[in-house]
């Protein structure tokens, strides 16, 4: 599970990055990014999903990604995971290369 610390919660926090943030998006996921702050991440599936046991799924896929994948991501950036429709019964793996792929086009991961 994600820590509490690297989680976004508030609503202001979600609106300001929603505002100042810049959006990429791929098949099964897009995101927001904002380049500045201590690592946060707010995950966000709407009814479009599916009922509440498909939402929790997509949630609980998209936070897992980033927990084991912290490490390579830049420290000072905020984003908001939201899924897509298309998510529904889509396997970790896809999703994984989904939210990486969009990590790496959004230049969010650290260079090695």
């Amino acid at each position: 599970m994600l820590q509490r610390k690297f989680r976004l919660r508030q609503k202001s926090g979600f609106k300001a990055i929603f505002e100042i943030g810049k959006n990429y998006s791929a098949k099964n996921v897009a995101i927001y990014v904002l380049f500045k702050g201590p690592n946060k991440f707010g995950f966000i599936a709407s009814k479009k999903v599916g009922n509440a046991v498909q939402r929790n799924r997509a949630k609980r896929l998209m936070r897992e990604v980033i927990r084991l994948n912290l490490p390579e991501i830049r420290k000072d950036i905020q984003i908001i995971c939201i899924a897509r429709a298309r998510i529904k019964g889509v396997s970790y793996s896809e999703v994984e290369s989904n939210i990486m792929y969009i990590l790496k086009r959004a230049n969010t991961l650290i260079k090695r």
